[in-house]
């Protein structure tokens, strides 16, 4: 009996039908229909989403062989360094044009003070400045100090640690 029979099967003695197996996971209705034909290959996620739900570790019962359950592990430890690559790329580009603006108005505000009023008046250019700053202060932070999943996996751990 391959992992979509078993699956349906389960799912059938919860007295659960496809759509309500979809609703109570949070799983699209077509990736259970596709998880019962077996069709593709189904994420970590959506297995342990349905497996809460039908009470049942899915991630064993799709991978009873060590290599192919390090493999799933391995590939949701990929996405999480697509996000944190995501994030660092996001805050360079941010960075860039940050440069490029804050420098321009710079320029401007040079250009436009006569010369004797220049060192007068507070400098305008110091507000978008900051508060453009303080954004990518904390964009920064998000990137490069935190973890993208670090407080989720932390209580995964805790309650893992409780079974």
């Amino acid at each position: 009996m391959n992992f979509g029979e078993q699956l349906k099967e389960i799912r059938s003695s919860k007295g659960l039908t496809q759509i309500e197996l979809s609703e109570k996971s949070g799983i699209a209705l077509r990736t259970v229909q596709r998880m019962e034909r077996n069709e593709g290959k189904p994420s970590l996620y959506s297995l342990n989403a349905i497996g809460e739900v039908l009470g049942v570790n899915l991630a064993l019962l799709y991978a009873p062989d060590f290599e192919t359950e390090k493999l799933n592990i391995m590939e949701s430890t990929d996405q999480q360094l697509w996000l944190i690559a995501k994030r660092r790329a996001k805050f360079k580009r941010s960075l860039s044009a940050y440069v490029l603006v804050i420098s321009f108005l710079w320029i401007v505000w040079y250009l436009r003070m006569p010369e004797l009023s220049r060192y007068e008046r507070f400098p305008w250019p110091i507000w978008p400045m900051a508060g453009w700053g303080l954004g990518l202060g904390i964009q920064y932070v998000n990137a490069y100090v935190f973890d993208v999943d670090s407080l989720e996996q932390r209580e995964y751990d805790k309650l893992k640690a409780k079974k």
